[in-house]
């Protein structure tokens, strides 16, 4: 279970957040909201990449030094090397985060053969593709999806919605179409309660 408490972010003197309080209790969740409210800046907040905000977050009721060991988030805002191929920066996070290569999810998104591209050469569903494997290869307790089908072809969301059906963790998630999250039990929660 993640929660957020007493939440408060500014860009550009603009708020985002103010004093902002959620839960999530359920294992598998879909965070509802229009584009432009936050929930990729939240994302962002809870997997430990965005520092500069006021409040605390809670994993099953810790505060945690390095939220990024134990949260993996798959995000457009997350900028890999576009000079590297594939299979290096699967490599580098294998090497970093000590975990196995992801053969299974390479072969279940069908990306095998895009290895040995570099990420700027990747088309925006392939790149989105080599987001969700560099973050499902880590099996973290907490796995943060920021819009997970957008730019995948059909057959790739059947194939990670059935591969997210078995995870062993929460999973977050935020989509405009998540109709088929909901068939498998995600949970809808509006960003901001009315």
């Amino acid at each position: 279970m993640i929660k957020v408490e007493n939440l408060s972010k500014v860009f550009v003197h603009k708020p985002i957040f103010e004093k902002y309080h959620i839960e999530f209790s359920a294992p598998k969740v879909c965070l509802e909201a229009p584009n432009g409210l936050g929930k990729s800046t939240l994302f962002s907040i809870i997997a430990g990449l965005d520092r500069a905000y006021a409040g605390i977050v809670h994993y099953d009721g810790e505060r945690l030094k390095t939220p990024q060991d134990k949260v993996a988030l798959a995000s457009d805002n997350i900028k890999f090397p576009a000079f590297l191929t594939a299979k290096q920066l699967l490599t580098m996070t294998q090497q970093s985060w000590q975990c196995p290569f992801p053969e299974q999810l390479i072969e279940l998104l069908g990306f095998s053969s895009f290895l040995d591209t570099t990420f700027s050469a990747l088309s925006s569903g392939n790149q989105k593709k080599l987001q969700l494997i560099n973050a499902l290869m880590r099996q973290t307790p907490y796995l943060i999806l920021d819009e997970p089908s957008a730019a995948l072809d059909h057959q790739s969301t059947l194939h990670l919605i059935e591969y997210l059906e078995d995870y062993q963790g929460q999973i977050l998630i935020s989509c405009h179409e998540p109709k088929p999250f909901f068939d498998m039990g995600f949970v809808p929660q509006p960003l901001f309660s009315s």
